[in-house]
């Protein structure tokens, strides 16, 4: 038995941060699902997750947007055809590379070697936004598997998407990397309630826990918003199924991390019957974010922000960002360059600041044992 997860805030009070009163239309409700870093079991939840909103009797897709080290295909044991490569290097349309029917759901499968998303030549980007464009409209959903990481593509993807998932576990680089993550995009003028799925734990207590820790650093130094949209127990049938190349919710349904994934998109749901749809779609959003004119950020802005923060920054770390020369690669085309340069350069003092916390927790939850015993 899977005890129910338990938070002070409600479901109501979730769905109301992300309901807006927005015309509605046809475009599917499109799902980027990140992480700080790999292996925190990303692409296994987006997987199962896709899976599982199908068996509701909705259409769905699962993108795999990862350029680097695509795997979706691998985790379902499928030798795809044609991939995105095939999709910008050949003339074929979105719809001629999709693996139809897999697990119930449309795949498109990613490849490694293709350059970013914003590196890509005017008439290739022209080609994604119009496939995008296309998705949206003969699907309910659309997850996106992007990568870890704070490159050009993850950052498009996850400005554009309406909604953010957000993977996590206890590990202290998890939780940094996550950080950093967040505060690239905050850069960015990312205002939007993060969903956090912790994977990978004991316990409902170890999970609200490492939620909390989360939480607490992301709402003091970012000024985010975020919801625990559940929780992963740890389970021995979920490398199993890695190995054996299916998907857990498929073949073990009634295991504990498949019973934890159901509850997760029981929760899901609510949240995404809650919002509506601006009259623009993802692919509109995406098109201008591969143009990246919007996601420039003023010298003003980012001096302000470093200056607010200056405390708690230590001192080598604060010259090593006075040091960036704020007239180097101002062009427009560069933007993301500049996000993706600028978030490595701040993850020193990223770990830092949430390690800083993470200390804080763990001595005093010392201090109250030591107490108890003595």
């Amino acid at each position: 038995m899977i005890p129910v997860l338990k938070q002070k805030i409600d479901d109501k009070t979730i769905a109301a941060d992300f309901k807006q009163p927005m015309e509605q239309n046809d475009y599917a409700k499109v799902i980027a699902i990140s992480s700080g870093k790999g292996g925190v079991g990303k692409s296994f939840l987006a997987t199962n997750l896709a899976i599982e909103f199908s068996t509701q009797g909705n259409s769905v897709c699962l993108f795999d947007a990862d350029t680097n080290m695509a795997n979706i295909n691998i985790l379902l044991g499928i030798t795809p055809l044609h991939t995105l490569q095939h999709f910008f290097s050949q003339s074929l349309s979105i719809e001629d590379i999709i693996i139809k029917g897999t697990a119930g759901i449309d795949i498109i499968a990613g490849a490694s070697g293709i350059s970013d998303f914003i590196r890509l030549s005017q008439p290739q980007q022209q080609k994604l936004v119009s496939g995008l464009n296309s998705l949206e409209k003969n699907y309910q959903y659309l997850f996106i598997d992007t990568a870890a990481g704070v490159d050009e593509t993850n950052i498009s993807l996850i400005l554009a998407a309406p909604y953010l998932i957000l993977t996590i576990t206890g590990e202290p680089t998890s939780l940094t990397d996550a950080f950093s993550l967040l505060r690239i995009l905050k850069k960015y003028h990312f205002n939007r309630p993060v969903l956090v799925i912790v994977n990978m734990v004991n316990n409902r207590l170890t999970a609200q826990t490492i939620y909390k820790r989360f939480k607490d650093a992301v709402t003091k130094y970012l000024q985010l918003k975020s919801y625990l949209a559940g929780y992963v127990l740890k389970d021995e049938n979920v490398p199993l199924s890695i190995l054996q190349q299916q998907a857990l919710i498929s073949t073990q349904a009634k295991s504990p991390a498949s019973q934890c994934i159901k509850r997760i998109c029981q929760r899901l749901r609510k949240v995404f019957e809650q919002r509506q749809h601006k009259n623009a779609s993802f692919s509109h959003y995406f098109s201008d974010l591969v143009l990246p004119d919007e996601l420039y950020v003023k010298e003003s802005e980012e001096k302000t922000d470093s200056c607010h923060e200056q405390e708690f920054i230590p001192a080598n770390i604060t010259n090593t960002i006075s040091s960036i020369n704020p007239e180097q690669n101002h062009s427009p085309n560069n933007a993301l360059l500049r996000a993706s340069h600028f978030a490595r350069v701040l993850a020193e003092r990223n770990i830092y600041v949430i390690n800083k916390s993470i200390i804080t927790i763990y001595c005093r939850q010392y201090c109250n044992k030591y107490r108890l015993h003595t």
